[in-house]
């Protein structure tokens, strides 16, 4: 009986191993478990969330909103603002490296930039833009001070 290729110890060279290939693949895809911003930046969903907030609060002060786009093409900046020829403004915010908190300033500083807002108008979109992006129950957030009438029978206190 003539020996089977398929059985010998070696794998014939035209034959292509799909697992060794797949295992080194999938060591240069990035994982999903556990990954996502470095700590203290802000995550793409928080960009694109804080967006959309902001958005609305200018579309509700009749305000025209800028495009928004992460990061900027310019090296080296928090934040660029360019304007094309058909009137359409495009802020561009760099997230990576950065609090959250910076980054939705950036947001609001863009449309108040996009919408030449000055004085007491920039003021009045800032406030309502920011209490957008406050969590509405932030009471539930604090600690409750001690009720006195629920407290329970004291006890004595000895001095030595």
């Amino acid at each position: 009986m003539p020996p089977d290729d398929r059985r010998s110890d070696r794998p014939p060279t035209d034959v292509v191993d799909l697992r060794d290939r797949s295992r080194r693949r999938l060591q240069s895809v990035p994982t999903l478990v556990g990954s996502g911003p470095a700590p203290g930046s802000a995550s793409a969903v928080q960009f694109s969330e804080s967006v959309r907030k902001v958005v609305g609060v200018a579309r509700r002060h009749g305000l025209r909103p800028p495009v928004f786009r992460s990061p900027p093409r310019l090296d080296g900046v928090d934040r660029s603002i360019r304007r094309r020829a058909d009137g359409q403004v495009v802020v561009a915010v760099r997230r990576t490296g950065r609090p959250l908190a910076a980054v939705r300033a950036d947001v609001i500083d863009g449309v108040v930039a996009a919408n030449s807002l000055r004085g007491g108008d920039a003021d009045r979109f800032r406030n309502a833009a920011w209490a957008a992006l406050e969590p509405p129950d932030r009471e539930l957030h604090r600690t409750p001070a001690p009720d006195p009438s629920r407290a329970g029978p004291t006890r004595p206190v000895r001095v030595a």
